[in-house]
């Protein structure tokens, strides 16, 4: 991606927020203090940032994204708004957490960009706790897409929950749990 279309993303993700708030999806989730979330594909931070006030201070985000100017905004979100439990990674799939150490993947609207889902799942898969969530939100995927892509990559990760989100945008909540 250019950083020409890496600015116009990130200016359509802000008109995006407008009608669609971050805050309200992730507290559907029911994301609350000390949770430790990893955003893999986190853009320009439109729930990176949120979720940073939502886990307080006792909780951590790790905002994981391939482009280095994706990670250059977060930074300088988190920086200006005095959120020192931002973590920000550089990857393309291995985020070099520790095994089961993530409460929370947000997985939103990247899915469909992965070119090997396989890869980046299973790094999902390990790093999340046994009591995780994976929470998918994908307007290229329908819910079937979404579905057979995790199962193809993990045994592990089963469909929870559906979430309501309106018109087109359905989060899916996957669960090591059955």
């Amino acid at each position: 991606m250019s950083n020409l279309s890496f600015k116009f993303m990130a200016f359509f993700f802000k008109f995006r927020d407008l009608f669609t708030s971050p805050v309200k999806i992730l507290e559907q989730i029911g994301i609350g203090p000390g949770w430790n979330v990893l955003d893999y594909g986190c853009g320009s931070g439109s729930y990176s940032i949120p979720a940073a006030q939502l886990v307080r201070p006792t909780g951590k985000v790790y905002a994981a994204d391939i482009h280095p100017l994706a990670i250059n905004e977060i930074q300088k979100k988190a920086s200006m708004k005095g959120l020192g439990n931002v973590h920000t990674i550089l990857t393309d799939s291995n985020t070099k957490l520790p095994d089961a150490s993530i409460d929370l993947v947000l997985l939103f609207y990247v899915l469909h960009d992965f070119k090997d889902p396989n890869a980046i799942l299973s790094e999902l898969d390990r790093v999340l706790k046994t009591t995780g969530l994976l929470a998918i939100i994908d307007h290229k995927f329908n819910n079937d897409k979404v579905v057979s892509t995790i199962s193809q990559a993990t045994k592990d990760l089963k469909l929870r929950e559906t979430g309501n989100g309106k018109k087109r945008k359905t989060m899916l909540i996957f669960s090591k749990e059955p």
